[in-house]
């Protein structure tokens, strides 16, 4: 009987601080996101705290491409498999491709006081198609991106200081 009240008091208290979160919780970031293609002159890779940045990947985009009018973007390869095997193909970080990715998208940079806005493909458990996608009505998920992605952005240099 004790058991039982334990895990009764401790599923309601669960769904008590479920419910008096103000925020949406994340429970995955992706492992990997690879900012490719020109001006680049070779792939730029986020991994780690930096990735976990880019925490509304999964979200639906309020944004479409078409509100983004002619701004510049960085397309990227976007992988959510574990960080020792990113494309969950045995392929090490290092040696990753944008062919292997299981998402793409495209970055764009922040322009006359907008925000830089990163939308991406619907995700697969598969690699998908290149060269990216050209339909702009598959990029559905994404948003703005945060202060801090952006200054890191800037310091990896996939994005001008």
């Amino acid at each position: 009987m004790t058991k039982a009240r334990a895990l009764a008091a401790s599923t309601a208290m669960t769904l008590v601080m479920i419910g008096l979160t103000p925020h949406v919780l994340f429970a995955q970031t992706p492992t990997v996101l690879m900012f490719h293609g020109d001006p680049l002159k070779q792939p730029i890779l986020l991994t780690d705290a930096d990735a976990a940045l880019f925490r509304n990947l999964l979200t639906e985009a309020t944004i479409k491409v078409e509100d983004m009018a002619n701004r510049p973007y960085r397309q990227v390869a976007i992988f959510w498999a574990s960080r020792s095997n990113p494309a969950n193909n045995g392929t090490p970080v290092e040696k990753l491709t944008p062919q292997m990715a299981w998402m793409h998208g495209r970055l764009y940079l922040p322009a006359a006081g907008k925000p830089a806005v990163l939308l991406a493909t619907r995700m697969t458990k598969q690699p998908q198609a290149m060269p990216v996608p050209a339909d702009n009505a598959l990029f559905v998920f994404g948003g703005p991106v945060s202060d801090a992605a952006l200054a890191v952005l800037k310091q990896k240099g996939v994005l001008p200081r």
